[in-house]
């Protein structure tokens, strides 16, 4: 995640958690200030009191949200695209179609279904690529979902390809 912004505080403390997660405590700024930073780079903020109590947090119940990444087809290759539109086109009962879904521009992977996804996707036959593209974005964001779509974003640090 990367945040620009501009700060004058008293004093900032910042400790590492577990996930690629931070808490930051900052004396002296206007939380309103920093809110509307946040949530216009699309992320969220949560706001504690002293005794580690949350006191406000605007999410909704668990397993009513899940997280997901929309990313470039680049990444993958000519002949993953090809595989996962003929898995995404399947019409049996139990086919991979309940979890790889065809969205007109891409396809969209709902790694949640499987214990063990990117073991399924390589017994599918999918890239070393795709597979680690997909590791990566489990391990580093906890996603869920995975939308592969023409129009979307290219990530920095991955493979593309050029087809």
């Amino acid at each position: 995640m990367k945040l620009s912004m501009t700060v004058e505080a008293g004093a900032i403390n910042v400790r590492a958690l577990n996930g690629g997660r931070i808490v930051v405590d900052i004396d002296g700024i206007e939380l309103a200030s920093l809110i509307d930073v946040v949530c216009d780079n699309r992320y969220s903020l949560r706001v504690v009191d002293g005794s580690d109590k949350q006191a406000t947090e605007a999410t909704v119940p668990p397993f009513t949200a899940l997280p997901g990444i929309c990313c470039s087809t680049a990444h993958i290759t000519e002949d993953d695209s090809a595989l996962l539109f003929a898995l995404s086109h399947q019409y049996e009962n139990y086919g991979e179609s309940e979890w790889i879904h065809y969205t007109g521009s891409g396809y969209l992977l709902r790694l949640e279904a499987w214990s063990f996804p990117v073991m399924r996707l390589k017994r599918l036959g999918l890239s070393k690529a795709c597979r680690r593209l997909v590791v990566t974005l489990i391990r580093r964001y906890s996603i869920s979902i995975l939308h592969l779509d023409a129009f979307g974003e290219l990530l920095p640090g991955f493979v593309t390809f050029d087809w």
